[in-house]
């Protein structure tokens, strides 16, 4: 049979059927980049890749965030269409250079705006490479996986299929681990556009036997000005050497998602000042709740005291489930009921989140006083007639 120039091939299969998830297999055959899509048309089921050639073949999941593109979609991200804006298909698809591939692929043509898809999942396979699985986790149990950049993960590494060094038979003897890192656009919470914004770490582990590795506590090194304010993902990526020229294959990878620690501000309420109630226009300014949270403030009689149960300010309560943090302005309604006697005050602004237990965390307090006694200064004069 007569293959087709990769180009032609690469042009014919860039983009599936509008707004279909789907697997991407590139390989290299005689010498030439060759890419099929295969649409998947479901939740359920099985898809069958192209005969493999070669050294073997990279195989990609592509789907889309926005189920108005696709009522099938792979993802359920929430993200709605701000997801899409001026993002471009992931770096591992505008620079493969694997098994001896090295392909650039820009989309365009007619110029019209194209929901673009995003890269779930990737794997490198071949008759004589090794297996890995590899796996990070957060205490929060949400996939895709992700953490609070104060809190850290685990990772564990299974690898299979290692041949022994000095293996008459060559095959892979080792396999190294590396690390990688994208910031994220601090309004879209997606990868920033181009590549930018990405790179890697310098450290990297290898493997020589096979087994199962674990690492219970490993905390995000994004650099960021902020380590508390970082926000990003984190990827590791198990890899084989593959014939020479410092060649390597993906053989597993796993990502995980880094989202900021939270702050809030508590405005129209001076610590230390009297007043006779809550002022009208009390409220809490929250940045960067996390994406799974409850945030609420609380008036207990007192000095502040980590632990104290007060009574809860129903109009500050704010709950999210979402894929990204949020941010919040909420005011703080209180009524003299709630107030039964004048004395020194403390509101505390406490959040929820799926780490330490899901304990109450303290991230904002102001101490006051109330005093609702009024003073009345008066003189009592006669007049004398006369």
């Amino acid at each position: 049979m007569k293959l087709l120039p990769a180009l032609a091939l690469i042009a014919a299969t860039v983009l599936p059927s509008a707004g279909k998830d789907f697997v991407r297999q590139i390989q290299l055959i005689q010498g030439q980049t060759v890419v099929y899509d295969m649409p998947v048309s479901g939740l359920n089921g099985q898809i069958l890749s192209k005969p493999l050639e070669g050294d073997g073949a990279i195989m990609q999941l592509y789907a889309y965030e926005d189920e108005t593109y696709d009522p099938f979609s792979l993802l359920d991200l929430s993200a709605g269409s701000l997801a899409h804006v001026n993002v471009s298909l992931d770096s591992h698809l505008v620079d493969v250079n694997l098994l001896g591939i090295h392909l650039d692929v820009i989309l365009g043509g007619s110029g019209d705006y194209q929901p673009l898809p995003k890269l779930v999942d990737e794997v490198t396979i071949g008759t004589y490479l090794p297996t890995a699985t590899l796996t990070l986790r957060s205490e929060d149990t949400y996939n895709p996986p992700r953490t609070r950049a104060d809190k850290p993960f685990s990772m564990k590494l299974g690898i299979r299929k290692l041949t022994e060094p000095g293996d008459p038979l060559g095959g892979v003897s080792k396999v190294k681990l590396t690390r990688d890192f994208k910031f994220y656009h601090p309004d879209l919470f997606v990868p920033y556009p181009n590549g930018a914004g990405q790179g890697s770490y310098d450290e990297a582990f290898e493997f020589t036997k096979n087994g199962d590795f674990a690492d219970p506590e490993i905390y995000q090194m994004l650099p960021a000005a902020s380590p508390t304010k970082a926000c990003g993902e984190e990827t590791f990526t198990a890899k084989v050497p593959l014939g020479g020229n410092g060649r390597e294959a993906a053989i597993a990878t796993s990502t995980i998602q880094i989202w900021p620690v939270c702050d809030a501000t508590i405005e129209n309420l001076e610590a230390g000042k009297r007043y006779t109630g809550i002022p009208p226009q009390a409220r809490v300014v929250c940045n960067d709740l996390y994406p799974d949270s409850l945030t609420y403030a609380q008036i207990y009689k007192g000095q502040p005291s980590l632990g104290t149960t007060g009574r809860i300010i129903g109009s500050s309560v704010v709950s999210f489930n979402t894929y990204s943090p949020q941010d919040a302005v909420v005011p703080l309604t209180v009524s003299e009921s709630d107030i039964k006697e004048d004395g020194t005050y403390t509101v505390e602004v406490l959040t929820v989140t799926p780490f330490d237990q899901r304990k109450p965390e303290r991230i904002a307090y102001v101490t006051f006083d109330i005093d609702r006694t009024i003073k009345v200064n008066a003189s009592l004069a006669t007049a004398e007639e006369k």
